[in-house]
C-alpha cells in the first residue's frame, strides 16, 4: 500500500511538472519547409499559434549561420536536425531550452536574409549576394523592415565624433519599427527612412568638416513618402550601422591603405555578428552574446528592462558596449568571465572592496626585514622609500639606516615588504662602467 501511494505521488509530481512545462511552452514549431525560388531560398516555418513579431535573431559570418530564438515555444517537429542542401542552406538544427527554442540555419556562406510574419507562418528569405550586387543605384541593404500600417517621423538629426575618430550620424526616430534602407551611390552613402516624415527645421545640410572625421556633409530632405539622407564621406572609408530602441546610428570610419598601420584597426577586435531584437529583455540579448563568444556572462539581479536592437556585421565587443551604454550598464572582465551590472552598482562594489582591502591592510601585522646594500647607499634608498610624493611604505611602515654597515632596516606589512624587496633588487645593481685602455709606443731610428 505504501509503495502504491509513493507511486501515485511520483506520477502526480510528473503530471504537475508536465503541466508546468506545457504552460511555459505556450507555442510550438509544427512545420519546416524549404523551397527554391530562382536565386532565393525560402524557409517556411509554421507554428501552432500565430506569432506577433519576428523572433529575436542573429547572424554569424564564421561559421556562417542564422539563429532565431522562439520564446515560450517547444519543438513540435519530432526531430532536432535536418540536412537540406538547397542553395546556400546546408542544414538546420533545433535546440529546445526551458524558456525558448532556438532554430539555427547552417549556411555554406554568409548571405543576406529577411524574415516576415503572416499569422502562423514565418518566412525566412535567403538571397544570393550576386542579386544584391546587380541592383541598380548601388548595393541596397535592407537594414530594418518597417511596418506598412504605421506612419513614422524623425525627431532629430545630430552629428558627433567618436572616440576612435569615426563620424557618427545619430538619428532620433519616433518609434523603433521604422523601415531603413542603406546603399552606396557613387562616393556617397544614401539612407532611406521608409514612410517617414521630416519636420521643416530638420530639412538641412550639415557641414561637419570641422569635426575632423571621414564625413564632409550630411544632407536630409523629404523624398515623397520617405526621408532621404545623403552622407558625403571623403577618402577611403567604411561604414557601419546599428539601432538601439529609437536611436539609429550610422558610423563612417576612415580606412588606411597601408595594412601595416595598426592605428586604423580600431578598438574592437571581436568576430562580427548581426543582431535583430524587437522589445526583448536585456538578459536575453546578453545570453545570445554569451552563446556566441563562449564567455561566461554574469548579470546582476538589478539588470532589467527590454531593448530593441538592430546590428549588422558589428564586432561582438562593440555590440556589447552598445547594449551597456544604452541601458546605463558597465562591465568588468576577469579571464573568460564578464560581470555586468548598473554603473552605480559596480562603482559602489569597487569602493566597498577598496575600503575592505584598506581595513585588512590596517589590521595586518608588521614585521622587520634587513636589506644589506651592495652598490647603493642605504640612506638614498631610505629617502626613496619615504618620499611623500611616491611613498612605497604604508602609513605604519618605517625605514632605519645603519650607515656603518650600509644596511637598511624596514618595518612594514608583508605585502609592502615584498614591494620593497622587488624595488631594491632592481636598483641595487652595479653602475655600468667603461674601461679605456691606452698604450704608448716609443720608436726611434737607432
Amino acid at each position: 500500500m505504501k509503495m502504491k501511494i509513493q507511486g501515485l505521488l511520483y506520477a502526480f509530481t510528473l503530471w504537475l511538472a508536465a503541466c508546468g512545462f506545457a504552460a511555459a511552452q505556450s507555442n510550438s514549431i509544427e512545420g519546416f519547409e524549404v523551397t527554391q525560388a530562382g536565386t532565393k531560398t525560402v524557409v517556411k516555418i509554421t507554428t501552432k499559434e500565430p506569432l506577433r513579431t519576428v523572433p529575436p535573431n542573429f547572424a554569424v559570418a564564421n561559421p556562417a549561420r542564422i539563429a532565431f530564438d522562439f520564446p515560450n515555444t517547444a519543438n513540435g517537429l519530432g526531430r532536432s536536425s535536418q540536412d537540406i542542401g538547397q542553395g546556400d542552406l546546408r542544414s538546420m538544427n533545433v535546440v529546445q531550452g526551458s524558456d525558448r527554442t532556438r532554430l539555427v540555419l547552417n549556411l555554406r556562406r554568409s548571405v543576406p536574409h529577411e524574415a516576415s510574419i503572416d499569422g502562423r507562418t514565418m518566412l525566412i528569405t535567403l538571397t544570393e549576394p550576386q542579386q544584391a550586387l546587380a541592383a541598380p543605384g548601388g548595393q541596397v541593404a535592407s537594414f530594418a523592415e518597417g511596418r506598412s500600417d504605421t506612419k513614422h517621423a524623425i525627431r532629430d538629426v545630430d552629428f558627433r565624433r567618436g572616440r576612435a575618430g569615426e563620424g557618427r550620424v545619430v538619428v532620433d526616430l519616433s518609434d523603433s519599427t521604422t523601415g531603413i534602407d542603406i546603399r552606396q551611390q557613387g562616393q556617397n552613402l544614401i539612407v532611406e527612412f521608409l514612410k517617414t516624415s521630416l519636420p521643416d527645421n530638420l530639412r538641412r545640410r550639415l557641414d561637419v568638416v570641422d569635426f575632423g572625421t571621414a564625413v564632409n556633409t550630411v544632407t536630409t530632405f523629404q523624398q515623397g513618402d520617405n526621408v532621404r539622407m545623403v552622407v558625403e564621406p571623403k577618402g577611403v572609408w567604411e561604414h557601419n550601422a546599428y539601432q538601439s530602441d529609437t536611436q539609429f546610428v550610422l558610423e563612417v570610419k576612415a580606412v588606411t591603405q597601408d595594412p601595416s598601420r595598426t592605428s586604423q584597426r580600431g578598438r574592437y577586435t571581436g568576430e562580427k555578428l548581426s543582431l535583430n531584437f524587437q522589445n526583448v529583455e536585456v538578459r536575453a540579448v546578453l545570453n545570445v552574446i554569451a552563446d556566441f563568444t563562449d564567455l561566461n556572462i554574469i548579470t546582476s539581479d538589478t539588470v532589467t528592462g527590454n531593448i530593441t536592437l538592430r546590428l549588422k556585421d558589428v564586432p561582438w565587443d562593440q555590440a556589447l558596449e552598445i547594449i551597456l551604454q544604452t541601458r546605463g550598464l558597465d562591465s568588468r572582465r576577469s579571464g573568460n568571465v564578464i560581470w555586468i551590472a548598473p554603473r552605480d552598482e559596480l562603482a559602489t562594489r569597487e569602493k566597498l572592496a577598496l575600503e575592505a582591502q584598506q581595513q585588512i591592510s590596517d589590521l595586518e601585522q608588521t614585521r622587520t626585514e634587513t636589506f644589506a646594500m651592495s652598490y647603493q647607499k642605504a640612506a638614498d634608498v631610505q629617502k626613496l622609500l619615504s618620499d611623500p610624493t611616491q611613498r612605497i611604505l604604508s602609513k605604519r611602515g618605517s625605514a632605519v639606516v645603519d650607515a656603518r654597515t650600509n644596511t637598511l632596516f624596514v618595518q612594514d606589512t608583508p605585502s609592502r615588504l615584498e614591494d620593497v624587496r622587488r624595488l631594491i633588487a632592481k636598483i641595487d645593481v652595479p653602475v655600468r662602467q667603461v674601461m679605456i685602455e691606452a698604450r704608448i709606443v716609443e720608436a726611434n731610428d737607432s
